[in-house]
């Protein structure tokens, strides 16, 4: 049966007084202690077994198999630093047979660079760290592994009654250790060049790693940043929910997308943020790498060319309206007298020279024709009716008109209800039928379209659709990244609904083209939700 640890430590008759408690150096590089709390009993063991030859074979046993069980490797040395007993780990970790390493000077095991000064004035008694050498680095090279860094944990046995000074010499080798220490540093270094905001946390979003380039964005050190999470210290904002961010990050490996973020100096900013899943090499998630770059301005740009597009919208709606009633009510009307007065002259021609009057009749139907082109163009540039009498008059006047000139069926269905729709929501509505009625008429080919108009709990939604060919798909993309490519008329139907916080969708393939818009119905001004979809059909 073996001792316990009190058994072990117990004085036995006639045994020499228990020497102080020694323990193994237990700080290492990685915060981590070297050795179980056994150690105390290896120290005692070894001290009661190899120095004083007494005590009993199973004590004798038991340091041994402590010894033999620790993961780091242990060397005995006498006061020459002479190698008195090796553990089986030196052995496996260092490829020394026993025999080359017991009996050994320990400047003998591999090529000697052990700096012998430090671990003989230790051995001597000359204080160095109380009674023990911690986590002091030295380079050796063994003939069949080449160079390895070791980290040396040393405790000395106070020789008593005579006996002969030992040495204890825990080893670790930390070799690998240092080579991924000095890569990061080097990785941290190229890190630290870049001028994006480059945080490195662990899955816990608290953050690890802050370079120079977040200093300069959000104001914080790396020393003030390093320890806290990410979206609390940051107060961020996600453009959805954070759940979601993160089931999306582990899923896919990845995710992007903005933020708002809130400086040091309380100043509120928004980041294109990209987050990375890292992995080990077994597969399994470690950390997470984000970066951030600051896209405050070019935001405020946008917003600020957005204002500006929705004012120029508003001024061509106000322009069309004054032209429309200019034509409508001055130009209209001269030509509805201009014909008036050319009926009286022509019943007096008429009688004098017949000839004559053939000619005036033809001038008054030319001048009804160009009363009735100046009405319709009125019109179509904004109908009296959509202040009127509203939206669905408005509509059903048009598309009449559309379906005569185009010879496109068009089949239209309006449920908006009793109460009259806000002004603005009305006038960008019909805009929208009106530019898609027009591509459809001069792109599409089809013969026959449908707009559905329809009003629900808090918002107003239109589909228009047809069986055309489509939109090309390398026009569909350059609009869903820019709106450029669909001409002013698409522009500037993204640009109505963005502004008044709605919903776009341009559907297409060789089907045909469906256009759905979704707004919500409120009189106040759009805010950050405004969304604008585009999906082409495969």
């Amino acid at each position: 049966m073996k001792p316990s640890s009190n058994q072990a430590n117990a004085k036995q008759p006639g045994s020499p007084e228990p020497t102080p408690e020694i323990r193994f150096g237990i700080d290492s590089p990685s915060g981590k202690a070297n050795f179980p709390a056994a150690g105390d009993e290896i120290v005692d063991s070894i001290r009661s077994e190899k120095l004083n030859k007494e005590g009993t074979n199973d004590s004798h046993v038991y340091a041994e198999a402590i010894a033999e069980t620790v993961r780091e490797s242990i060397l005995v040395l006498d006061d020459d630093l002479r190698v008195v007993a090796v553990n089986n780990s030196f052995l496996k970790t260092f490829r020394v047979p026993r025999g080359e390493a017991e009996g050994r000077l320990l400047a003998e095991l591999g090529d000697g660079q052990w700096n012998i000064p430090s671990l003989l004035n230790l051995l001597r008694g000359i204080p160095l760290q109380g009674l023990r050498l911690k986590n002091f680095e030295v380079s050796c090279s063994f003939p069949h592994i080449g160079t390895r860094v070791m980290s040396l944990n040393a405790s000395r046995i106070k020789p008593q009654n005579g006996a002969k000074g030992r040495m204890i010499l825990a080893i670790e080798d930390i070799t690998e250790k240092t080579k991924t220490i000095e890569e990061y540093k080097k990785q941290s270094e190229l890190l630290h060049l870049a001028h994006d905001g480059i945080i490195v946390r662990d899955l816990d979003s608290v953050i690890l790693f802050w370079n120079r380039g977040a200093q300069e964005m959000y104001g914080w050190s790396a020393g003030e940043a390093c320890g806290n999470t990410t979206h609390d210290f940051l107060k961020t904002e996600f453009p959805e929910a954070f759940d979601e961010v993160q089931r999306r990050l582990f899923e896919d490996g990845f995710w992007e997308g903005e933020l708002g973020h809130w400086t040091r100096e309380g100043r509120y900013i928004k980041v294109a943020s990209r987050q990375v899943l890292q992995r080990d090499q077994e597969g399994r998630p470690i950390g997470i790498l984000e970066i951030n770059r600051d896209i405050t301005e070019r935001k405020e740009a946008e917003e600020s060319l957005r204002n500006l597009s929705a004012r120029l919208l508003q001024l061509q709606d106000e322009e069309r309206r004054r032209i429309a009633r200019e034509l409508h009510d001055s130009t209209g009307q001269n030509l509805a007298a201009l014909v008036i007065h050319l009926s009286a002259v022509t019943q007096r021609i008429s009688a004098i020279d017949p000839s004559a009057g053939d000619i005036l009749k033809e001038a008054i139907i030319l001048s009804q024709q160009a009363s009735d082109e100046i009405r319709t163009l009125s019109y179509l540039l904004y109908p009296p009716t959509l202040d009127v009498s509203g939206l669905k008059s408005a509509l059903e006047w048009y598309v009449e008109g559309f379906t005569k000139r185009s010879k496109v069926n068009v089949d239209l269905e309006v449920s908006l209800g009793d109460d009259r729709l806000p002004q603005i929501l009305e006038r960008t509505l019909f805009r929208i039928v009106q530019e898609c009625l027009t591509n459809i008429f001069r792109h599409s080919g089809s013969a026959t379209a449908s707009v559905r108009v329809a009003g629900t709990q808090g918002s107003v939604t239109l589909e228009v659709a047809d069986k055309g060919k489509g939109i090309p798909p390398e026009i569909l993309r350059a609009f869903y990244k820019s709106g450029g490519q669909l001409g002013v008329g698409m522009s500037g139907m993204r640009e109505r609904v963005r502004q008044l916080g709605g919903w776009l969708q341009v559907y297409s393939g060789p089907g045909g083209t469906n256009t759905s818009v979704r707004l919500p119905i409120h009189e106040s001004a759009p805010d950050e939700s405004t969304r604008t979809r585009v999906v082409g059909m495969e």
